[in-house]
């Protein structure tokens, strides 16, 4: 009888078309084909429980690819993919789902993780409820929390980083990121963002250059793309606040707003290109489409409407400014009144703005048909300088390519002139009244003269 014990070696040879067949005389459990070497197996298959590298798992090569491994005490773990999870795990890590080559691989106690994609949640060890979707999505978290990144590379250099969404190829994708409660929705969006936090960025490259910016909105492709360190910033529209740096509490609305500001801050425009020229000023409002301030660098000041505004509503007529005496020191009376006034032209014209040409070289065929009332800033100017009363900035000059006139600061001048004609008037009425009060009392005489005459005679 042979000693079965003796290791041995069984070879079956199958002949050309033939099939290996394991079967009950009805139902066929395994088949092995010649002609193809494909191996069917026609009911199903058990694995135990995976508790090691030896124990249920199905190898691709020398790789594990396909196991449950749960430590002493854990359970819910499910990993798909050349070295997807590993064995090392402890009694922590539960209720992790790794699909893809090297997806959580690196996990030790981290639990309730989805990795899906080349590499994602790689080097994740004790984060938790992180969700990587996408190939190398949040490779380097290592312990931080409840994060989620979708799209190649989204999140993939944050390592300590918490509560963040990175949905985009390459989102939020900076080195050595720690920000913690950032969100960004579309490709290179907070690409480069480091510690910043509380950040909100929607659209291609918006926020791209964030790395310490904090509770920042950017909405639309490029919305805010060069921002670096400004903070509390709102824009929305296609390159809204494109030049940012570190401008802080700007607030752009329309494709383009406050396109150049760099640096300024306590700004607000709204309206397509509102804004778009001012760079370093700051605490001004635009309103308006092509709504632009006087200079670049202008500071408090508001603009209502672009070029093309030819009337200005509202319910009421004036509009009330601070007039405090407790906050106005050296009052006295204006020096100036109708002399100066004396001196103004107004002027009746038809606009005909250069920036409605191209190149800005007017030939005067868009000229206004309408004629309008006003002054020519140049003539207010001599006005103003000739009388030493620059100080009454009847001519804004910031832009010395566009001078703007302010007439409404001949208020109090006009007033004064009003006051001086009225004195003049009282001295008039009162030389008449006393020249009629002459009159009536030579009348009267000359009347008692000739009564006397009569009498006499």
């Amino acid at each position: 009888m042979p000693n079965i014990l003796v290791s041995q070696d069984i070879t079956m040879t199958l002949g050309v078309n033939g099939v290996l067949k394991i079967w009950d005389g009805s139902t066929a459990f395994f088949t092995l084909q010649q002609s193809t070497g494909q191996v069917n197996l026609l009911k199903t298959i058990r694995l135990e429980n995976t508790t090691g590298s030896s124990v249920g798992v199905i190898y691709k090569g020398y790789n594990p690819f396909i196991h449950d491994f749960n430590a002493a005490g854990a359970f819910g773990n499910v990993f798909m993919g050349n070295n997807s999870g590993n064995f090392t795990m402890n009694s922590q890590a539960s209720y992790n789902t790794g699909i893809g080559t090297y997806s959580l691989f690196s996990n030790t106690s981290g639990y309730h993780n989805t990795g899906l994609g080349y590499g994602s949640l790689f080097s994740n060890n004790t984060g938790v409820r992180n969700t990587a979707i996408g190939s190398s999505s949040s490779m380097v978290l290592r312990s931080g929390n409840e994060n989620t990144s979708v799209g190649y590379y989204s999140l993939a250099g944050s390592s300590t980083g918490y509560n963040n969404t990175a949905i985009g190829s390459f989102s939020m994708t900076s080195w050595n990121n720690s920000g913690a409660y950032n969100n960004a929705v579309g490709s290179y969006s907070l690409y480069s963002i480091s510690t910043g936090y509380r950040n909100n960025s929607m659209g291609y490259q918006s926020l791209y250059n964030n790395s310490t910016g904090r509770y920042n909105t950017a909405i639309g492709d490029q919305a805010m793309l060069n921002n670096t360190d400004g903070y509390e910033n709102t824009s929305v529209g296609a390159f809204s606040l494109l030049s940012n740096i570190s401008g802080l509490y700007n607030v752009a609305i329309g494709v383009s707003a406050l396109f150049n500001n760099s640096i300024g801050i306590h700004n607000t425009a709204i309206g397509w290109d509102a804004g778009y020229n001012l760079t370093t000023g700051s605490n001004n409002i635009i309103i308006g489409s092509n709504a632009q301030p006087t200079s670049p660098t202008v500071s408090g000041q508001i603009t209502l409407g672009g070029g093309f505004i030819t009337q200005l509503r509202c319910n009421v007529t004036s509009i009330t400014s601070l007039s405090d005496v407790r906050d106005k020191k050296n009052i006295q009376d204006l020096p100036l009144g109708l002399d100066l006034i004396s001196k103004l032209r107004p002027r009746q014209f038809n606009w005909d703005k250069r920036e409605w040409y191209d190149e800005n070289i007017s030939d005067g065929s868009k000229t206004q048909e309408a004629p309008t009332a006003g002054f020519i800033a140049q003539e207010l100017d001599e006005v103003q300088t000739g009388a030493g009363a620059e100080w009454l900035n009847l001519v804004l000059k910031d832009n010395p390519e566009k001078w703007e006139a302010t007439p409404g600061n001949l208020l109090p001048v006009i007033v004064k002139a009003i006051q001086e004609l009225k004195a003049e008037n009282d001295k008039l009425k009162q030389r008449q009244e006393l020249l009629e009060e002459t009159i009536n009392t030579l009348k009267n005489q000359n009347a008692v003269n000739v009564s006397n005459e009569r009498n006499s005679k």
